[in-house]
């Protein structure tokens, strides 16, 4: 019985020791890319869902920063970050040279976001009557600042040449913006995001344009005012990395519609901000993210066709030259 035993056990052990070893495990190389956006609550809650961990990569950690405004030009031209968001008209300005700018995804597209208003008592009744006068505007850069040219200027037939036009505009604090009309200090005002959440509806001031939608009327289509870019040398180190971003973006995108009101309340307290600001803003506004589809190349092109026929930017390039494609 014995010997049986230890003959049963000897052939055990010789099995397993000729038996095939199972395959080792390949760990997976993990990679990282660097992503920037406007330090803007609406930004957070896009991206909510990867910085929390509601969206993941297999192979990918996405670091993400959020900059001001006054920061996002000098990083996205010294190639700071491996996708940032930009001006739309970063692409057709430095078409064929440096940064070499690709469109890495749809960014800030503006539904009804603009509004042009005077004092309730300003002797100003329709945008034709700005001649000779002085809009407020938060940045002369804003591409908000764009559209209210080009309606001005195809609707209004005012010229908008930004040093030797019928009208001036003039940076100003959007703060100081309320106050400056209710003393007939300014004659009108562009607002937008949060300026126009607070004011628009205020007794103290009149609308004399909803100033995206009459554009649009004009156009078409929507503005986009921002866009997502990456670069050229980039799209090809980290072209599987883009790719993976572009996924990550689009359903991080995809879990801010289906858990909205959970996001916006989080980010509210977070940013210290209203959460009712934040759930107009996405009236207002969208913000496009993941691969560039067909309507975000639509709307991209038209923004840069406005800017063409403005004199900002020279000519427009096919929007799918510079698209960043993973292949």
């Amino acid at each position: 019985m014995h010997r049986v035993t230890a003959v049963a056990l000897v052939a055990l052990l010789w099995a397993t020791a000729c038996a095939p070893s199972a395959p080792a495990t390949t760990a997976v190389e993990r990679q990282s890319v660097t992503l920037a956006y406007a330090d803007d609550p609406s930004r957070v809650a896009l991206v909510w869902a990867i910085t929390h961990q509601k969206v993941t990569s297999p192979f990918l950690d996405v670091q993400v920063s959020f900059l001001p405004l006054a920061q996002i030009i000098p990083a996205a031209n010294t190639k700071q970050f491996d996708a940032i968001e930009a001006t739309p008209l970063a692409v057709p300005r430095t078409a064929g040279g440096e940064p070499g700018f690709l469109i890495l995804s749809g960014g800030l597209v503006n539904l009804d976001g603009t509004w042009l208003v005077t004092g309730k008592s300003s002797a100003v009744r329709t945008p034709a009557d700005l001649k000779g006068k002085t809009i407020a505007v938060p940045s002369l850069g804003g591409t908000f600042v764009q559209e209210t040219r080009y309606l001005l200027s195809k609707k209004y037939g005012l010229n908008v040449d930004l040093l030797t036009g019928d009208v001036k505009f003039a940076e100003t604090p959007p703060e100081a913006v309320p106050q400056l009309l209710q003393d007939g200090k300014l004659d009108a005002a562009v607002l937008t995001q949060l300026g126009a959440y607070r004011l628009k509806d205020s007794p103290d001031v009149r609308v004399l344009s909803a100033v995206t939608r009459e554009t649009e009327a004009l156009t078409g289509r929507h503005a986009a005012s921002s866009i997502v870019v990456t670069y050229r040398e980039r799209a090809s180190s980290k072209a599987k990395a883009l790719a993976e971003l572009q996924r990550l973006l689009r359903e991080s995108r995809e879990y801010l519609r289906q858990h909205q009101p959970e996001v916006l309340a989080a980010v509210a307290q977070e940013k210290k901000v209203d959460a009712a600001f934040l759930t107009w803003f996405f009236t207002a506004y969208d913000l496009a993210a993941g691969p560039v589809t067909s309507e975000d190349a639509a709307v991209i092109a038209a923004t840069w066709e406005a800017a063409r026929e403005m004199g900002d930017i020279k000519a427009v390039p096919r929007v799918e030259d510079v698209l960043f494609k993973a292949t």
